[in-house]
């Protein structure tokens, strides 16, 4: 129960950093934070796991293929294994073609791996 609370606690301090709500010098409670982030706008728990962004984490692989029609890229990544990745911006199939080796930030997005960034090696 007390790791919960020190959760929320973390999570309602982000919360109101990310949303500019000033801080003051002296220690608030947890119900004196829950009313700032109440006042800004934050009206649950999951408000505010909602402000937060998706981890990326960062592949490298070789393009396999460009499938432009269901807007996604196979990746060679390490050891042979080949995997598929939602690509978030179109643009991205500009840049690349088979065989290019690449490094690729990677969100999981509406429940599917999704390609955020790429650079080309």
């Amino acid at each position: 129960m007390q790791k919960q609370k020190l959760t929320h606690l973390i999570l309602v301090i982000l919360a109101l950093a990310m949303a500019g709500v000033a801080m003051p010098a002296h220690a608030l409670t947890q119900d004196e934070l829950i009313a700032k982030l109440q006042t800004a706008g934050y009206a649950n728990v999951s408000d505010i796991v909602a402000v937060h962004p998706p981890a990326s984490e960062t592949l490298r692989g070789v393009v396999d293929r460009v499938d432009e029609r269901n807007d996604t890229l196979l990746i060679r990544l390490s050891a042979g294994r080949t995997e598929p990745f939602r690509v978030q911006d179109g643009l991205i199939f500009n840049a690349v073609r088979f065989g290019d080796p690449v490094e690729i930030s990677v969100q999981t997005i509406s429940g599917f791996p999704t390609i955020v960034g790429l650079k080309k090696e």
